[in-house]
């Protein structure tokens, strides 16, 4: 496990969160490690990870909604991803090769360093924003 995973791990058993799995990816040369779990929005269970590694970045990926992009609503989901995209810094949405919908934000940290409350704090932000817009991201989807 990197030593941004071990803090992580070690701030998780520190507060007595059991939320998450741990997955350690076998000969990465990130040396990267999954924590998996998921948040309640909307009455939706939506996967969400924590991604760490050796490199100065932690990400955390939240999928919204698997097979979210088709044709016919590929206009009005790319107009409202891309509103929450200018207006929030701090994450951003886009639909992968699958056309699944997801979130992701990335945050820094020197080397070898991590601060599990500002992640944690992250986490407040992207569920925060997710009630207030989950059911108009669902309604963009099954128009």
């Amino acid at each position: 496990m990197n030593k941004k995973a071990e803090l992580f791990d070690a701030y998780l058993k520190d507060k007595k969160i059991t939320a998450f799995t741990v997955d350690e990816i076998k000969d990465d040369p990130l040396h990267t490690t999954v924590f998996r779990s998921h948040i309640e929005v909307g009455g939706a269970r939506l996967p969400t990870i924590v991604i760490l590694d050796s490199s100065i970045y932690a990400m955390i990926r939240i999928l919204i909604a698997p097979k979210a992009l088709r044709e016919d609503n590929k206009p009005a989901l790319r107009e409202l991803m891309d509103s929450y995209n200018r207006q929030y810094k701090s994450f951003k949405y886009y639909t992968d090769s699958e056309g699944d919908l997801v979130l992701d934000t990335c945050l820094l940290f020197k080397a070898g360093e991590l601060d599990g409350d500002m992640i944690y704090t992250m986490f407040g932000v992207l569920i925060r924003h997710l009630n207030d817009s989950y059911r108009d991201i669902m309604k963009s989807i099954w128009q």
